[in-house]
């Protein structure tokens, strides 16, 4: 069972929190900062929840002292002080969210739920990252999608089976095949990548299979193809669906028997070989269309790995950044170490239909115009970050001076309506891009007042 410890110097408010969290969570009460210190430095715990005035030590020095030792645990202010400047400098100080006094239960408990659920996945993405270290390192972001994905590649890791990997260009797909490899028990044998749509078509077979002097007009030496060089390690197939009919026959051999002919050849060659397959589009219409084998498709579709787009985990997007930031900063002579919350929210906005790939060509580009910047500015992504409207930013300076749960309200209603809007109403959809599941987004939709189109109303899924 997770812990919460519930820091309030009113003893009204503990009780409150004891009988609301108490069936679903572990409850340590605090009536005051150092109390609360104690706690900490005795006891396990998940989630803070956090009062900002009280006698002694208030809640802005509580964060101060986590802060000074080290404590990383997620804080939830639960105050009656409303204003943003308040708001910003305790997010500065680490906090997560706030709940405004008096609270509304339902809201605490969803508040609650969420961020802890959160804290599970990034512990599960750690847990993962250290069974499964090497080639995993590459892989940044702990978005519910992305952890699923990285759940089902952990599994394919621990077996010699055939992988298929699926996903939009840019995604990744290349990368975490790697991280298959280098995690598994073959990671000290080959790892042979071959890409099925930049070789023309008549020269994949030979490319794969190799081929034998004089099999063809200017095959003037034999030549060892990707499948012999993979022998006891790691094939990767990457875009299968762009292979030439003739070839999947010849494959589908191998999957099956472990051997094949080189092209022009009469001596049977035997392999061990792991698959791990890749594409950017669906079967179905190729397998209809007869441009890809349904019995091949069967023998390479064993574990599939769904890579989701980059608009399906926005909330990555910080970490993507930074990321790329350490990688190009240096090599490009950057001084820049930041992206100021405006230009991170336009990034965050853009629909990225060339996913991880088109985001870190841009953080380039970015850092090429803006080299002796340390901190990038919302303005300095004009003409190379495209602004679709997805999340206007440009009024947030007006929100100063509102209270905090007006200000909450507002932006929050914003959000949801755009991500409504972008998924065509489709709640799960919407909720995915959102980082929630559909059932806090309806009960979000309702509290704001936020009604579907009638044309709209039936779409849930």
């Amino acid at each position: 069972m997770q812990t919460i410890l519930a820091i309030d110097d009113e003893l009204s408010i503990r009780e409150s929190y004891r009988m609301i969290l108490s069936d679903n969570y572990h409850i340590f009460l605090a009536e005051s900062g150092e109390e609360g210190l104690k706690i900490l430095d005795e006891k396990h715990v998940d989630l803070i929840l956090l009062d900002l005035t009280m006698p002694r030590m208030g809640g802005m020095e509580f964060l101060e002292a986590m802060e000074e030792r080290g404590e990383f645990v997620p804080v939830l202010i639960v105050t009656g002080s409303n204003t943003v400047d308040i708001a910003v400098k305790a997010m500065k100080k680490g906090a997560r969210e706030f709940v405004i006094k008096p609270f509304d239960v339902d809201d605490l408990l969803l508040l609650v739920e969420r961020t802890l659920e959160k804290l599970r996945e990034k512990r599960e993405l750690s847990t993962l990252r250290e069974q499964g270290a090497a080639g995993f390192e590459n892989i940044i972001g702990d978005s519910p999608t992305l952890l699923e994905a990285l759940a089902s590649a952990r599994q394919a890791m621990e077996v010699d089976s055939t992988v298929l990997i699926t996903g939009e260009t840019g995604t990744g797909k290349d990368v975490l095949a790697r991280a298959i490899h280098f995690g598994g028990t073959r990671k000290d044998k080959p790892f042979v990548p071959l890409s099925c749509c930049a070789i023309p078509a008549n020269l994949v077979e030979s490319e794969l299979f190799g081929l034998t002097k004089g099999a063809f007009t200017g095959a003037t030496e034999s030549r060892v193809g990707k499948m012999q060089v993979a022998d006891g390690g790691t094939l990767f197939l990457d875009e299968i669906g762009e292979m030439p009919i003739e070839a999947q026959g010849k494959l589908l051999r191998v999957l099956q028997e472990g051997t094949f002919y080189p092209v022009g050849g009469n001596r049977e060659i035997e392999v061990d070989v792991r698959f791990v397959c890749a594409t950017n589009r669906p079967f179905d219409t190729a397998i209809k269309e007869g441009l890809f084998r349904q019995d091949l498709y069967y023998r390479i579709n064993v574990l599939p790995v769904d890579m989701p787009p980059l608009r399906k985990r926005r909330d990555d997007i910080p970490m993507l950044v930074a990321h790329f930031v350490a990688k190009h900063g240096p090599r490009i002579n950057s001084r820049a170490r930041d992206f100021e919350p405006r230009a991170m929210a336009r990034l965050m906005s853009c629909p990225w239909p060339g996913n991880v790939r088109e985001l870190e060509n841009t953080v380039e580009r970015i850092l090429v115009c803006n080299r002796n910047e340390l901190v990038i500015k919302a303005e300095f992504l004009n003409g190379i970050v495209a602004n679709d409207g997805a999340t206007d930013v440009s009024g947030l300076e007006d929100f100063a001076g509102l209270p905090l749960q007006e200000a909450t309200q507002r932006l929050e209603r914003h959000l949801i309506i755009k991500a409504l809007e972008r998924c065509d109403h489709v709640q799960s959809q919407a909720a995915e891009a959102l980082g929630t599941t559909r059932r806090i987004l309806k009960y979000k939709m309702d509290q704001l007042g936020i009604t579907e189109p009638d044309d709209k109303q039936s779409i849930a899924s």
